[in-house]
């Protein structure tokens, strides 16, 4: 006989200490929202786990630092907490590095409904209903190591649905080596799937995203286990506002579109994708070059004030931060061949690309000529291929712009905010 369904919750990483970033010149009515973005995007997890009526939530870790949060944090998860108690919803939490149990005041008890797991060890759970074993969640609390130990996860076989419920970098294969029917895994802001098939392994993601480093969609999973262990998940979206990076390519540019047509049309699909989510796009344009000559610091600010006015504001704003025109992947081939300073300075870029810049040293230049602060000399002295192709990139862009007499000032978007990027 088919044993009872049992519907649950996956969530974490709140985060509710930290604010939203990569934000510029905002404006006003955006702010308040981007305030309160985090806390609301939780709430509606725990509202959802309601409606739903789900037979508990379990959370991965890093939902709030009481103590960053002030007394506003453990305030408003204790009443989360509570609402899910009034409607008889257990919380099982293992906690991750910013809300570790020895940060939670000792004065402010938990909901009965409330399990808090030890970091000391790996405890197992058993879920019930009416006195039924239905699900046995085996958590442990991050302790400060960065890596989840799959092996102290052990349990024997019986008939109930086990979880594997924990806070960290999680290795697919390890996690394969015990008997557990679903991982619950926090410690990663983007939402992400280990195992697409049983054993589910997966990566809820945070509710929020705060930044260019987390994009696209956010939220919990919605996961509903039948009485034969077959598990439906469902990815369940609750952020309000959502950062997301746009590039407008060379081919297009070539072909004589406006870019602001380009622009109109990028921003309603993605108005069409998102629904009626608040946007925080950060456009990079693909310049041609020969071509581009209309395109300059002026006309730079003036298009970035021109789809803030006409996207920015509403009941679903699409704001525009910046936008950067990416260095090219090749320069004009004749540029290169010219005997000139240009095409001197050119073709030695193009050897530095292809060296990784590993014929550049800069080390001279770091300790005699700049008595500057010590990230801007580690900075410098960075050998890191990514970091290193960045500079090159930059520094190739700065080059070019200055030798052609700055007919086209390609770096105006970033001397804008005191600097190139890196």
């Amino acid at each position: 006989m088919a044993k009872e369904s049992i519907r649950f919750i996956h969530a974490g990483d709140f985060h509710l200490e930290r604010p939203m970033q990569d934000l510029l010149d905002l404006p006003e009515h955006l702010k308040p929202q981007l305030v309160d973005a985090p806390w609301k995007a939780a709430e509606t997890i725990f509202e959802t786990a309601i409606v739903e009526n789900v037979d508990f939530v379990l959370l991965a870790g890093d939902i709030l630092n009481p103590v960053s949060c002030g007394a506003a944090g453990p305030a408003f998860i204790l009443e989360q907490f509570e609402k899910l108690n009034q409607n008889k919803i257990q919380v099982y939490w293992a906690a991750g590095t910013v809300d570790d149990p020895d940060r939670w005041p000792e004065a402010v008890s938990l909901p009965p409904n409330v399990h808090l797991f030890s970091k000391k060890q790996v405890e197992p759970i058993i879920y019930r209903r009416n006195g039924t074993p239905l699900a046995t969640i085996l958590g442990r609390s991050n302790d400060g190591r960065e890596s989840v130990r799959a092996a102290e996860f052990q349990i024997e076989e019986d008939d109930t649905y086990t979880i594997g419920l924990a806070h960290g970098v999680a290795e697919r294969d390890t996690l394969l080596s015990q008997r557990i029917d679903y991982w619950a895994l926090g410690g990663g802001h983007q939402r992400q799937t280990l195992h697409g098939e049983a054993p589910h392994m997966r990566i809820c993601g945070t509710a929020q995203g705060r930044s260019f480093q987390e994009p696209g969609a956010h939220g919990c999973f919605t996961v509903e286990v039948d009485g034969n262990h077959d598990a439906q998940i469902v990815a369940s979206d609750v952020d309000l506002f959502r950062y997301i990076t746009q590039t407008l390519d060379a081919e297009d540019l070539a072909m004589g579109r406006d870019i602001r047509q380009l622009m109109s049309k990028r921003i309603s699909k993605l108005q069409s994708e998102n629904g009626t989510r608040h946007l925080i796009v950060e456009w990079k344009i693909e310049m041609d070059l020969e071509n581009a000559a209309m395109v300059g610091p002026a006309a730079l600010e003036e298009m970035l004030a021109w789809v803030r006015r006409e996207y920015g504001h509403g009941a679903c704003s699409v704001w525009s931060t910046d936008i950067e025109v990416l260095s090219p992947k090749s320069f004009p081939s004749k540029w290169q061949e010219e005997d000139t300073i240009l095409g001197d300075f050119l073709r030695t870029a193009t050897d530095s690309r292809k060296a990784l810049g590993k014929n550049i040293n800069l080390k001279p230049l770091v300790e005699c000529e700049t008595p500057g602060t010590p990230v801007w000399q580690s900075l410098l002295d960075n050998d890191e291929p990514t970091t290193v192709s960045a500079m090159l990139d930059k520094s190739t862009l700065l080059g070019v712009d200055m030798l052609r007499g700055h007919k086209m000032d390609l770096l105006a978007p970033t001397r804008r905010f005191g600097g190139v990027k890196s």
